[in-house]
């Protein structure tokens, strides 16, 4: 019984390590990298991909970013003006 629950604890570890966290963060932008695709806010960098349009954003805007975070990348799904 006792390794039956050490392999279901190990097993849940695993699959906790790759799941993606999601949230939304509001601030002012600090940092725009068009070629990266990046914007920081606090000192975080948020990607955004292709499908999202990050066009009109600027050092000193507030927005709100609905983003995803995966493998230490916080990924942008949705940004507010």
């Amino acid at each position: 019984m006792k390794r039956v629950i050490a392999a279901l604890a190990g097993a849940t570890m695993l699959m906790a390590a790759g799941v993606a966290v999601a949230g939304d963060i509001k601030g002012a932008i600090t940092a725009v990298n068009a070629q990266a695709r990046t914007v920081t806010i606090n000192g975080v960098a948020y990607t955004f991909p292709a499908s999202v349009d990050m066009a009109g954003l600027a050092a000193g805007q507030t927005v709100t970013l609905t983003f995803a975070t995966a493998n230490n990348v916080n990924t942008v799904s949705k940004v507010t003006k």
